[in-house]
């Protein structure tokens, strides 16, 4: 799982509680109409869904290659 500094990562804690969800061809998606927007005071770049896609990327990363995979190591401690 991974864990993220709260505060040296408030604008990444924006962007994620205000990313919308949208219904796209395949179910759900991010919506992500919001990036196409110019940048003003109220909408910057950094609350936007630019910066979602990373964590989300490793997120699934994390997910789907736990690192107790990557060198064989069980839960219990003996292999």
């Amino acid at each position: 799982m991974p864990f993220f500094n709260r505060s040296n990562n408030e604008d990444l804690i924006l962007a994620i509680q205000s990313a919308g969800v949208r219904r796209g061809r395949n179910g759900f998606d991010k919506d992500k109409s919001g990036e196409k927007l110019a940048e003003s005071e109220e909408d910057l770049l950094e609350h936007r869904t630019d910066g979602t896609d990373a964590f989300d990327t490793l997120y699934i990363g994390c997910e789907k290659f736990p690192y107790r995979d990557a060198f064989n190591l069980s839960m219990s401690g003996v292999l």
